[in-house]
């Protein structure tokens, strides 16, 4: 399946789109960083940017997209996405793998159109729309079909599946599934028997280690979305009673997620990808994030907390050992769970919840030396990466996060409890006044694509 998208020649002058060079430069930069975190696609280490570009065009387009360390570049090669999605997809009517492949480029690392308006939800919902339209999630057609309202038989030739049709397939049902998580607005892409197969086929007949990577995050996200009560769909429609998933049937999917962790956990060679993934994951099965609005708590949500909170220190000790340079491969799934994890965190330790433990695992929490972590961290991403800022005035994705974090401190330090903040050696900014922020990471933070605002924070909330 070709597609009808036509990137510049190469011959052709266009000051957005990369040299020869330089595509070199960032199809290596995607295949070294980028890919293992969100695997959707295998790209044989062969193959050149030239030839992936005669072959998967808006591919290509997308991963020089995300590929380049140009902050100002990202955010052009981002508008010119955006048009074609408009021009191929609402105009032309197209619909192939290659628009597929590169919309789930585009909002796999979403993250990096900081300086954008919000589109992570209607563009998760095209790339869902396309899986459709190609129909990759239901079993290859028989030769023989019946015509509608003919009641005649007729011949279509059909191919077999692709192994790059079943990564898809796979990879748009997790990135919609972490997007309707976080954002709370979406539904992801329905599972059905033919992506069991899929998955199944991708286990059995791995061509690279990223697809083990891509089979263990789509299973514990399928564990993941079945705890989750409907879609929304079902939620207007069914009543608390019919839409809630039952006890028996929780404890199920909680046995399925131990016997995965302990199974993952057992590996000689872990894989941070995956454990980062699996202590979110877990972290979700136990704290919903609709625990976070109520002050006062159930009794079953309290046996929860202490679970919950090693999760998210689990999580931590993962993140906080990866090299900063190595931040940049990073996509819209690990940011999410960031997110989630520090807002989380910071609930937790400041529950005004009498029947609370305050002993043991609430005191080794740690919140501030977590926040001055990853503050350090984020500081460190565009200097150890190479990240090319010249041309844009707010920076890059990880500055800004270092600088939100970083505005965040006063209010944590002045809900946390002194012991809390002898633990905390890092000055707290000069600068905090410059961005006026909430004191906490509070629960509307899910309701809006934050990420691809501008600063001033407020023009978030308000949105």
């Amino acid at each position: 399946m070709g597609s009808s998208y036509k990137p510049v020649s190469s011959g052709s002058i266009d000051t957005d789109e990369p040299s020869l060079v330089e595509a070199e430069e960032y199809l290596l930069n995607f295949q070294t960083y980028k890919s293992k975190y969100f695997p959707f696609i295998y790209i044989p280490a062969s193959t050149s940017a030239q030839q992936l570009r005669q072959e998967r065009p808006f591919l290509w387009l997308g991963i020089m997209t995300v590929g380049s360390k140009s902050t100002s570049q990202q955010q052009r090669l981002g508008s010119r996405i955006r048009q074609t999605i408009a021009q191929e997809m609402v105009v032309q009517s197209a619909k192939n793998v290659d628009l597929l492949l590169g919309l789930l480029a585009f909002i796999g690392w979403a993250n990096y159109q900081v300086h954008s308006k919000p589109f992570l939800a209607v563009f998760a919902q095209l790339a869902i729309a396309l899986v459709f339209d190609l129909g990759l999630n239901k079993f290859v057609p028989k030769d023989t079909q019946v015509m509608p309202c003919m009641n005649q038989k007729y011949s279509k030739p059909t191919a077999p599946r692709t192994m790059e049709e079943r990564r898809a397939v796979l990879a748009c049902f997790l990135i919609t599934s972490i997007i309707s998580s976080f954002l709370q607005k979406i539904d992801s892409l329905r599972w059905t028997p033919h992506m069991d197969e899929c998955l199944q086929m991708l286990d059995d007949r791995k061509e690279c280690v990223n697809d083990e990577t891509l089979v263990k995050q789509v299973r514990l996200q399928l564990i993941v979305e079945k705890m989750a009560p409907g879609t929304s769909h079902d939620r207007a429609m069914e009543s608390t009673e019919q839409r809630e998933p039952t006890s028996l049937y929780l404890g199920d999917l909680h046995t399925q997620l131990q016997s995965v962790k302990t199974s993952l956990l057992a590996e000689s060679h872990s894989n941070e990808v995956v454990l980062l993934h699996l202590y979110s994951a877990e972290l979700e099965a136990t704290l919903s994030p609709t625990f976070l609005h109520p002050n006062q708590l159930t009794f079953q949500q309290r046996q929860s907390l202490n679970i919950g909170l090693d999760s998210i220190k689990s999580w931590f000790s993962v993140f906080l050992t990866i090299t900063p340079a190595a931040y940049i491969g990073f996509p819209f799934s690990i940011f999410s769970q960031l997110i989630r994890c520090l807002m989380t965190l910071y609930r937790l330790t400041t529950l005004d919840d009498q029947n609370r433990d305050e002993s043991g695992i609430w005191k080794a929490a740690h919140p501030l030396q977590i926040l001055n972590g990853v503050i350090n961290n984020m500081e460190q991403v565009a200097i150890l990466a190479g990240l090319d800022n010249r041309d844009s005035s707010e920076g890059d994705i990880f500055s800004q996060l270092a600088q939100m974090f970083r505005s965040l401190r006063p209010g944590w330090e002045a809900r946390l409890r002194p012991d809390d903040l002898v633990l905390s050696n890092s000055p707290t900014s000069q600068n905090v006044n410059e961005i006026s922020l909430p004191d906490s990471l509070g629960a509307e933070f899910f309701d809006n694509d934050w990420l691809m605002y501008p600063l001033p924070w407020e023009q978030i909330s308000n949105c």
